[in-house]
């Protein structure tokens, strides 16, 4: 999904590029990344999301694992 078109509520499949202790970063198939709080899983994972929050300045998002 574009970043333009990207808003709170968005539902996103995701792939998983980094697992942090205390979530997972990931990215679009447009290469915007995110970071999903609380959620699990391994390195090249693909997870659906729902957008919390979109940050245009920094062009990344945070999520929630649905």
């Amino acid at each position: 999904m574009p970043e333009s078109l990207m808003r709170s509520g968005d539902v996103l499949d995701v792939t998983v590029d980094k697992v942090l202790p205390f979530g997972v970063l990931v990215a679009t198939k447009d290469g915007t990344h995110g970071l999903v709080r609380g959620a699990g899983g391994a390195v090249g994972d693909a997870i659906r999301v729902r957008v919390d929050e979109y940050d245009t300045a920094q062009s990344r998002f945070s999520a929630t694992a649905i």
